[in-house]
């Protein structure tokens, strides 16, 4: 097969994550796969790539980038119909701005029906537009993927669509597991600074915890999200007023070595989102060999399980979030078994897997043209 995986983005968010491990996972069982992304044109001049190298062809397609919601969306997708090759049997996308240029040109005769969409999460957007973009690309006629049961639950109920669950995967051998138990020198976040990630509760629970006598740091990769409405000076403000000044470090963007030196040295990782589709981030620490900290949400009940391999915390809980950060720090058997039993989970999931799943789902729908012609 000849398949095109599109994204809205080359920075390390998780669909994008996602795409470029799916997609050099079915390249490595021997079919021909090619990487698409959107670029900001005003960037096209700049060394931007995606967040690492690929093994598989990439193309990017620059579009104009507009402050308002609308437009912008208008010009990712009107990119992607006036850019995307027609000659792919399956084309794959992995958010809506891709599912809906897709669909256009499904609607229009100009390549087979039906493509695929791999549904991370659904998200309730404030913004109309961005709304609107999400919700009519879920009712498409698209082979819909979900990556949790969580979410092919809600996507049947709430709206009425089927979808196949293939979990993500996780290259587990590069992240060199270190369970090291004296790695309790600061408190690490991985995710985006939009609302959803809760970056501001680990920025609370930090102070709580230089209350109580134990001046931690916190280390946040935090990129802004898809509106990039939210600020880092936002995140500054608020360290500031908890009285935490030089013991947060925000930083926007690391390299693919950098992270995972950040989660091998990190001695807690704490992600205590409002919702989440399934949790790459959560994988990357258990990889790493460090103890995880979340919310009871979305896909994560299906990944972690409270007190076996890592701690759940009700979203919004501060106290809850500080006591158990202390709990790791001071209950050396909790996070000896924290670290073990999360190394473990992660073996049960490899993109090698989720290729093989993916190209099951792709053959059938190749089947089924056969068959209608």
């Amino acid at each position: 097969m000849k398949i095109a995986m599109l994204t809205y983005s080359m920075r390390p968010r998780g669909g994008v994550v996602h795409a470029v491990n799916l997609a050099e996972a079915l390249s490595k069982c021997g079919d021909e796969i090619h990487l698409f992304s959107l670029r900001r044109s005003d960037e096209a001049d700049s060394e931007t790539g995606f967040y690492r190298s690929t093994a598989v062809p990439t193309t990017v397609i620059d579009f104009d980038w507009y402050p308002e919601t609308r437009e912008r969306l208008d010009s990712m997708v009107d990119s992607l119909v006036n850019s995307l090759p027609r000659d792919f049997d399956i084309y794959h996308a992995q958010d809506c701005v891709c599912d809906r240029a897709l669909q256009i040109l499904t609607g229009k005769g100009e390549i087979a029906p039906p493509t695929v969409r791999t549904v991370h999460h659904i998200e309730g957007f404030s913004d109309r537009y961005l709304n609107d973009c999400e919700q009519g690309a879920l009712l498409g006629d698209t082979v819909k993927i979900t990556v949790s049961r969580y979410w092919h639950d809600i996507l049947k109920k709430e709206h009425e669509q089927e979808s196949e669950v293939v979990y993500n995967g996780i290259d587990a051998s590069k992240f060199e597991y270190r369970p090291s138990m004296d790695r309790k020198g600061f408190i690490l976040f991985v995710g985006g600074m939009e609302g959803r990630k809760g970056l501001e509760f680990v920025i609370e629970a930090l102070e709580m915890l230089h209350r109580r006598g134990r001046p931690l740091r916190l280390v946040a990769v935090a990129k802004p999200g898809f509106r990039r409405v939210e600020t880092i000076d936002w995140f500054d403000h608020l360290v500031e007023r908890c009285g935490l000044g030089g013991s947060v470090e925000i930083m926007e963007s690391v390299d693919d070595r950098e992270i995972v030196k950040l989660y091998q040295d990190a001695g807690i990782f704490i992600l205590p989102t409002r919702m989440e589709g399934w949790g790459l981030a959560i994988m990357e620490a258990m990889a790493a060999g460090c103890p995880v900290i979340t919310s009871p949400v979305g896909g994560i009940n299906e990944l972690v399980k409270d007190g076996e391999n890592g701690l759940l915390v009700n979203v919004g809980d501060v106290k809850g979030i500080a006591d158990a950060a202390e709990r790791v720090l001071t209950d050396d058997l909790l996070r000896a078994r924290l670290i073990e039993k999360g190394r473990k989970t992660i073996d049960r999931y490899t993109w090698e897997n989720a290729a093989k799943k993916t190209l099951d789902i792709y053959s059938g729908i190749i089947t089924a043209r056969e068959s209608r012609n």
